[in-house]
């Protein structure tokens, strides 16, 4: 028990899904991730799905999951519409942040796409890595893709993205709320292996993508600058093209180093683009 709430955790159950979805409907919209994803969250060992109550009843859920040695990842904090602004969110993050550190990892990161639940988290000491919002452009043909990365050209992308002033706007961290993760040569490479990197016709600019999406390319951190993004840029929206897409979304830091270079090859901040905000805390043992 924290701040005199009683509430009772338990793993999330196939059975709680209508709650959960209930839960979860007034979120983003209408269009919150948890529905699509609550069957994975369920069944998969390598995360903490759990459920809070309040004699016996659902009020709460949320989910915990390493992403990175000594880094847990927290997502999914949903508060029912009736327990809102009762302490219900704050006793679960103080719970969760008091578990991690009993577990011996050194950081909690999360992402939020909403101003309430960023004042909470900052509120309880997490701060903000990367702020980006969303641009997109639309697919074009006649063109040549980016080629592929490959683990090879993981070192010098990363010297040279640390070099660049993207870097510093993106707080160094990919703008992924799944994996919100340091952009080193071991995050690189792994992205390389999974067909996510691509490489501008230079060698100076280069974008890693996010998971793969049915109708767009979807980029979550960019490098480079001038010449050699632009061409970066334009040979995505050739592959979006190669692929049968729609086109492509980037998330850029705002403010941006890249807007001018984005508007110049025919990207537009989408409108009403959500904001991502990603946010880390160090444990103290």
């Amino acid at each position: 028990m924290t701040d005199g709430l009683d509430l009772d955790l338990r793993p999330v159950r196939p059975a709680d899904r209508e709650r959960v979805l209930e839960l979860s409907r007034d979120v983003g919209g209408g269009a919150d991730y948890l529905p699509d994803v609550f069957d994975e969250w369920t069944t998969d060992p390598g995360g903490l799905f759990q459920a809070a109550e309040v004699d016996g009843v659902v009020v709460a859920v949320q989910r915990t999951r390493p992403i990175a040695p000594g880094i847990l990842l927290y997502e999914g904090l949903r508060v029912a519409a009736d327990r809102r602004r009762q302490g219900v969110a704050r006793t679960l993050v103080r719970r969760m942040l008091e578990e991690a550190t009993g577990l011996g990892f050194r950081e909690v990161r999360l992402t939020t796409f909403g101003e309430a639940a960023a004042a909470l988290f900052e509120s309880e000491g997490f701060r903000p890595l990367t702020a980006c919002v969303r641009w997109f452009a639309s697919r074009v043909e006649g063109g040549d893709p980016p080629r592929l990365g490959s683990a090879w050209d993981a070192p010098a992308l990363v010297q040279r993205a640390s070099e660049g002033p993207l870097f510093a706007a993106y707080g160094g961290v990919l703008a992924d709320w799944r994996e919100p993760l340091d952009v080193d040569t071991e995050v690189v490479e792994r992205l390389a292996a999974d067909g996510r990197v691509r490489v501008g016709p230079s060698g100076q600019a280069a974008a890693l993508l996010l998971d793969p999406d049915p109708s767009r390319l979807r980029v979550g951190f960019l490098t480079g600058q001038g010449a050699a993004l632009r061409e970066l840029l334009e040979g995505l929206r050739f592959e979006a093209d190669l692929q049968d897409l729609r086109g492509v979304s980037v998330w850029s830091p705002e403010p941006s180093p890249a807007g001018d270079d984005l508007e110049a090859v025919g990207y537009h901040l989408e409108e009403d683009s959500p904001r991502l905000t990603a946010y880390a805390r160090e444990l103290t043992p």
